[in-house]
């Protein structure tokens, strides 16, 4: 039988059907001899069977008699009637033992296997338990299953890319409206209102930049790192007036200071600006929504790289980030608000600018950010 369900559906039914007519032609063969070898002895020895009695009574005559006659004729009946039924038989028993052998567990397994797609459930195997036209289609079926498979996670990781791409988008964005709100209410007290315009127009520019930069892209990792050489002088005011204009309502008090190593040769850095801000700007963000009252930010830079830090006097970090790393969407001490998307934009930031960034508890939670800056 193992040999049988091996072969081709062709080759499997061929062999199944000579084998029953095999057994059917003998059958018939000796269903045959035995009705002529019963009815020539009925013949030849007058045979007369008594049904009347009990038993049976076999008596034997010399004369013919009608009786004789009749069993004879039965036999000649029996004689034609049971080879058609043996071979009846034969051909219903070809086509329960090919069912059984050949169709019936590869259509079950199809059967099964297209139902659980249709209710979108791909977390199962179909196995080929044979070679033959079947089989392959089970093959076929498994391989179409897994398509489809990694079809869906693809489905679902764009969709969690796009997921990601839009809560930073929305994230990053609100910090430099942020600023602006703050440089419109300096600008409405009339405070050094060119000096604010000024800053006003350079964050408009950014945001305009940072649209299209984010409506190019499929996923945060495609965002482009654009180095340019800005002197040490002007990216510390910028970021002192950013790290002003943020926390001027908050009622925190925020401390910047800054450090050119003794490494470095000259007072200009090579650094994406955009970049810088977006990581500036998400990790006091952070520190603004979490400190009690003080938050430190100091800045560094060396030959190779510079280095943003910033401190919080708040809860700290919880223990699953600093045991886990950073990940999407997870958010901090009590923070139900917010996606906790921006330490993850942070770190992919500065990632794609050559650097990385640690999480630690201090006196709260501190933040230092590298960039790497040749």
């Amino acid at each position: 039988m193992e040999r049988i369900k091996q072969m081709n559906l062709k080759k499997a039914l061929f062999t199944i059907a000579c084998i029953n007519i095999m057994i059917a032609l003998i059958l018939s063969l000796l269903v045959f001899w035995g009705c002529v070898a019963l009815g020539s002895r009925f013949v030849t020895e007058r045979i007369v069977i008594d049904i009347h009695s009990v038993p049976f009574l076999i008596t034997r005559t010399s004369e013919p008699a009608a009786q004789a006659d009749t069993a004879a004729e039965i036999i000649s009946l029996v004689q034609i009637i049971l080879p058609i039924l043996i071979f009846t038989t034969a051909l219903f028993a070809t086509a329960s033992i090919f069912y059984r052998l050949k169709l019936k567990e590869p259509l079950t397994e199809l059967t099964k296997g297209a139902a659980r797609i249709i209710e979108n459930d791909l977390d199962f195997t179909i196995e080929a338990k044979s070679q033959d036209e079947l089989g392959q289609l089970c093959i076929a079926f498994e391989t179409m299953r897994k398509t489809l498979l990694e079809n869906n996670r693809e489905l679902w990781r764009q969709a969690e890319e796009r997921r990601r791409l839009n809560a930073a988008f929305s994230h990053n964005l609100r910090n430099p409206v942020t600023v602006l709100k703050g440089s419109l209410k300096l600008v409405r007290k009339g405070a050094a209102v060119s000096e604010h315009l000024s800053s006003m127009e350079s964050y408009t520019d950014r945001i305009e930049r940072y649209i299209e930069t984010m409506s190019s892209i499929q996923k945060l990792e495609e965002i482009p790192v654009e180095r340019e050489p800005v002197p040490w002088e002007t990216l510390i005011l910028e970021l002192e007036n950013m790290i002003r204009l943020m926390g001027a309502d908050s009622g925190k008090q925020i401390s910047f200071c800054t450090d050119v190593h003794s490494g470095r040769t000259d007072s200009v850095v090579l650094v994406d600006k955009s970049i810088l801000f977006q990581i500036a700007e998400n990790l006091l963000s952070n520190a603004l929504r979490f400190a009690v009252r003080n938050i430190a930010v100091d800045c560094s830079a060396n030959e190779n790289l510079l280095e943003l830090s910033v401190t919080d006097d708040g809860s700290g970090f919880s223990a699953p980030l600093i045991k886990n790393g950073i990940q999407p969407f997870q958010k901090g001490n009590g923070d139900t608000e917010h996606f906790g998307i921006g330490l993850y934009s942070c770190n992919l930031l500065c990632e794609k600018h050559g650097g990385s960034i640690s999480v630690r508890n201090d006196m709260g939670a501190s933040v230092s950010a590298s960039l790497k800056i040749q």
